[in-house]
């Protein structure tokens, strides 16, 4: 719960909500083929598949009273960007915790004036330095359809964290290919 009142709460709320959607829309080529390639990135403390050459940035976010730094990577395909970031949290206390989760995901959908349609429960790999499977955690995965500049999108996210660490997996854009969101949400790995 946001614990902001008063008149200037809702624009920071919605403010926290467009820096975690903002950097979507530059990240990559717009290529329209996918041209899928494992990243591992240290900063994000992720591999995933992204279906062209990767950019990453870091920007400062609130999740509601938490002010943190989230790297990013990702890339586009056509006018579908697909993208993951990562934040470290103050603490580890599973509070802190599901509570940045909660509110990553609220500030996505808020984002394109979304109404969610679907979520699910699912498990997200992690892995050590090599590779080798460490086991898995307990994510959500949810669908959002709503508008971005002047265009209908569909928001397909999955959010997971772990310790002191919070990740998001994103598609947005217009009509996302089915087959190409799952490649990329179901590539992610978590290295923390």
């Amino acid at each position: 719960m946001n614990r902001s009142t008063g008149p200037a709460a809702p624009a920071r709320r919605h403010a926290a909500g467009a820096l975690l959607l903002a950097p979507l829309a530059g990240l990559g080529g717009c290529a329209p083929a996918h041209d899928w390639r494992e990243v591992r990135s240290d900063d994000v403390g992720c591999w995933v598949m992204l279906p062209g050459r990767p950019a990453q940035m870091t920007r400062t976010i609130h999740l509601e009273d938490l002010k943190l730094e989230m790297t990013m990577i990702g890339a586009q395909a056509g006018d579908v960007s697909y993208t993951v970031g990562g934040v470290a949290l103050p603490d580890g206390a599973e509070a802190t915790l599901q509570r940045a989760l909660a509110a990553m995901r609220t500030a996505m959908v808020r984002n394109i004036g979304g109404t969610e349609r679907a979520a699910r429960s699912v498990r997200v790999t992690r892995v050590d330095g090599g590779g080798q499977p460490l086991g898995s955690v307990a994510g959500v995965e949810v669908r959002a359809d709503g508008r971005m500049r002047e265009r209908e999108v569909t928001l397909l996210a999955r959010f997971v964290g772990v310790g002191r660490h919070a990740w998001q997996a994103v598609v947005l854009g217009t009509r996302p290919d089915p087959e190409a969101a799952t490649v990329f949400l179901d590539s992610l790995k978590l290295r923390r």
